[in-house]
């Protein structure tokens, strides 16, 4: 690296550190003001883990919130915008030096920024993710009661569907169970008083019923078995069954798309989750795109200073997180495809930062 290069990063990192330790104490504390402070008052939550929590809610807060794009954009306006004003830009440009080699320090580093967000994002965040739900559950939301609620499987092994009434998914237990397969020839029924997962098994236990077998030619059934307890008919494991509850943010990107192709091999529903799984790549892009329109908009605003900067910084954001979540939302409406979806904010900006970069006056 050159002189300007390494004097242009080192300005270029020292103002988006500060700028994000800016925002993440901003947000703690508002978010103990408002929503914490009651909680951890009422139950009682040692300082330890309220301090445990809000460092395991830093990677949300930096990558899901777009944070670290902000971050980018405010810095690449803040030490361009200056070096424009104080005619270092002007000075590099006489000497015959390019905008984009005097720009290749913070885009070598917000390309940097945004593919280290990506495994950041994907393995500690996912961990953190995962520690924050279970602090949540345990320290914030205690004496919370848990209705059984219905579930319903279809396509399993064997031409299966399953329907029960009450299901706890905590102990893998339900209530009033109906069962059915429609072959050829023949179509099987089962109605059963209770369900539950053995793990030492490894299957579904059924309790309390009858099985009937049908023929469809008739209208009365061939044979009517009495349960006390056999094995379900099925094979699939909860964690089958269940891929999809948790929430996506606490997989990896691996992870997520193996249990979307297992949950489409059940029939579920999951485009709306396969947008999630192309978020996860769209947006830590964002910060490579953010260094492309905070070259062109220093250039511009040179003589702004830092009210205009942080003016511009707002919008900016404002518009991108309002096109991101219109394609979200079309994506979970299945209005577009989730990959489309995902990628339209990002497309966007990425058209108006090339037209803006090469229409910038040198």
């Amino acid at each position: 690296m050159t002189i300007l290069d390494r004097y242009l990063a080192r300005r270029f990192i020292g103002v988006m550190i500060r700028f994000m330790l800016a925002m993440l104490l901003l947000f703690i504390i508002i978010d103990f003001l408002t929503a914490r402070q009651y909680d951890i008052s009422r139950y009682d939550v040692p300082p330890r883990i309220v301090f445990l929590y809000y460092l395991a809610y830093t990677p949300t807060l930096l990558f899901q919130f777009q944070t670290t794009a902000l971050a980018v954009l405010v810095a690449g306006l803040m030490v361009l915008g200056r070096a424009a004003q104080d005619q270092e830009i002007t000075a590099a440009l006489a000497g015959g030096i390019s905008l984009r080699r005097i720009a290749r320090a913070p885009i070598f580093l917000a390309l940097v920024i945004a593919v280290g967000a990506f495994f950041f994002e994907d393995t500690l965040g996912v961990q953190a993710a995962q520690t924050t739900n279970r602090i949540e559950q345990e320290y914030f939301t205690q004496f919370v009661r848990r209705e059984m609620k219905g579930v319903s499987w279809a396509h399993l092994s064997g031409g299966w569907t399953c329907h029960i009434l009450k299901f706890n998914r905590k102990a893998l237990t339900g209530q009033d169970v109906y069962i059915h397969a429609i072959g050829r020839d023949r179509v099987e029924e089962i109605r059963a008083q209770r369900i539950f997962w053995d793990d030492a098994r490894r299957q579904w236990l059924i309790e309390d019923g009858r099985r009937f077998t049908f023929d469809p030619t008739q209208e009365w059934e061939q044979s009517v078995e009495r349960i006390t307890q056999i094995s379900a008919p099925f094979t699939e494991a909860p964690e089958e069954l269940f891929s999809l509850e948790e929430r996506t943010g606490r997989k990896s990107a691996q992870a997520l798309a193996t249990d979307l192709r297992r949950a489409e091999r059940l029939g579920m529903q999951v485009n709306p989750y396969w947008v999630d799984y192309h978020a996860k790549f769209s947006r830590p892009a964002l910060a490579f795109i953010m260094i492309w329109l905070a070259i062109s908009f220093a250039m511009r605003l040179r003589r702004g200073g830092i009210a205009i900067g942080f003016g511009v910084s707002a919008a900016v954001t404002l518009a991108y997180l309002l096109l991101f979540y219109v394609g979200i939302g079309l994506g979970y409406l299945d209005k577009i495809p989730p990959l489309a979806a995902a990628w339209m904010a990002n497309a966007v900006f990425a058209v108006v930062a090339w037209f803006l970069f090469h229409r910038t006056p040198t």
